[in-house]
């Protein structure tokens, strides 16, 4: 099965094609994880037969290994090659829960009690690493052309400004939150109500926010982080 490219090549980078091919692997296997057709314990393909069975490069398929290797998914051992963990975190996120049925609603409301609460945690222990990560997503978000590359970019954003509290329980709540927005209802709303201009609205708003981790302003940040996701679920969630 290969990877399916969407979008106009004449507008798309090699790195941003890299980056949704990369976004893609992750998810076609983190989904065979969450329906059990890969089981804790089991054993993923080499990263050459991943290649051949994706249509995918090898780095690639190495970048798509890390970036379910640091959201816990998988493990990889020398001599015994990259095992799914176990248990599969995405099934259940708390007793009862069910992460594939929590709606764009219930996320978008989770997020804007959430996000601007780690304001001050931002501005207090981001490094100057972490910042330059964030205003890198914000520059790249600015090229962007694509719904596909808008989504990676504005998750990019979210993500790094999380990591940047160093709190690794945030940090590991908010990789349920990413999970959620990765799965088809989200994608879905997110893809019906996305144009050139709603993404050029929510760069400026990112960039508001960098703004405001800039200058270690955490009222300012937890203001700006907060009219933002108002104004996304507005834009999300109201109807045609």
């Amino acid at each position: 099965m290969d990877l399916i490219v969407a979008g106009n090549a004449a507008v798309t980078s090699p790195r941003a094609r890299a980056h949704r091919l990369t976004h893609q692997l992750r998810v076609l296997i983190e989904q065979q994880i969450d329906e059990g057709r890969l089981k804790p314990g089991d054993r993923l393909l080499p990263e050459r037969e991943l290649a051949y069975q994706y249509g995918a490069s090898r780095n690639v398929v190495r970048a798509a290994l890390a970036e379910l290797g640091k959201a816990g998914r998988i493990t990889r051992h020398v001599g015994r090659g990259t095992l799914v963990a176990g248990p599969a975190p995405s099934r259940e996120g708390v007793e009862g829960l069910r992460l594939a049925d929590v709606s764009p609603t219930e996320a978008l409301e989770f997020r804007l009690a959430f996000e601007p609460g780690l304001a001050e945690a931002m501005a207090l222990h981001g490094s100057e690493n972490d910042l330059r990560a964030i205003v890198e997503c914000v520059d790249q978000g600015d090229a962007a052309r694509h719904w596909e590359d808008w989504e990676h970019w504005d998750r990019k954003f979210h993500q790094r400004l999380v990591a940047a509290t160093h709190n690794r329980l945030a940090i590991a709540v908010y990789d349920v939150v990413t999970r959620i927005r990765d799965r088809r209802p989200w994608l879905r709303v997110k893809q019906g109500r996305s144009n050139l201009e709603r993404w050029r609205q929510y760069q400026r708003e990112h960039r508001g926010i960098a703004d405001a981790l800039l200058a270690r302003d955490a009222d300012a940040l937890a203001s700006a982080i907060r009219s933002h996701l108002q104004k996304v679920r507005i834009r999300m969630l109201a109807s045609d």
